[in-house]
């Protein structure tokens, strides 16, 4: 193994800087990422709350349905909308890349195609699938918001395990390596000062002659 030289301990300089480059660059990510998801947990909290609200008047309306429709309206209820084609997209936020939903178009309401008179029902029965149609498009919301959450958050996961690869691993041990070439060096330049003093010595010794008294 060749000893080190000057050359070396620049860089592992070098190295040193790109590394701590790039750590601050995963620490501007990490905190880009951890706004996005705090803003997006909040919409998560406040979508729940307004979804449990929507069910529970919808509870109340679907039970005044059955109050005054009866059971056979209920199964008017049943959609016949065929299968659901969903159309995805792929959305990219600081490197992470998550995929948001929403119903395909040309199908119509999952609600839509049912056999009933609007003029034989209650005011009751039309709240009820205004209500269903309102939940419909807030489980959209839901669905994206999720999935956009989970995909951040994985990806927060992965930027914080690099960091701490960076700080914790690979720095320690370039100022390791640094330490170790930068102590050889001193030792090798304390050797050689040491050796040309001694040499000067021996220079200034051998031209030395008494003069005879």
């Amino acid at each position: 193994m060749r000893p080190p030289t000057r050359e070396q301990l620049l860089d592992i300089r070098r190295q040193m800087g790109t590394v701590q480059y790039g750590k601050q660059l995963l620490e501007k990510k990490r905190d880009a990422l951890l706004r996005a998801i705090e803003e997006d947990r909040r919409k998560f909290k406040e979508l729940d709350k307004l979804f449990r609200e929507q069910i529970k008047h919808l509870s109340f309306v679907y039970a005044l349905v059955r109050m005054y429709e009866g059971q056979t309206v209920m199964q008017l209820l049943k959609p016949d909308a065929g299968t659901l084609k969903v159309i995805s997209k792929r959305h990219t936020l600081m490197g992470c890349r998550f995929t948001q939903f929403q119903p395909g178009k040309g199908r119509g309401s999952p609600l839509t195609g049912l056999s009933y008179d609007p003029a034989m029902t209650s005011l009751y029965l039309d709240e009820l699938l205004s209500e269903m149609k309102k939940i419909e498009e807030r489980i959209w919301t839901y669905i994206n918001l999720k999935a956009k959450l989970a995909s951040l958050e994985k990806e927060l996961s992965k930027t914080m395990m690099k960091i701490n690869t960076l700080q914790y691993i690979l720095l320690p041990e370039l100022k390791q390596e640094e330490s170790r070439i930068r102590d050889i060096l001193s030792e090798r330049e304390r050797q050689e000062r040491y050796a040309i003093k001694k040499l000067s010595k021996k220079k200034k010794g051998k031209g030395y002659s008494p003069i005879a008294k």
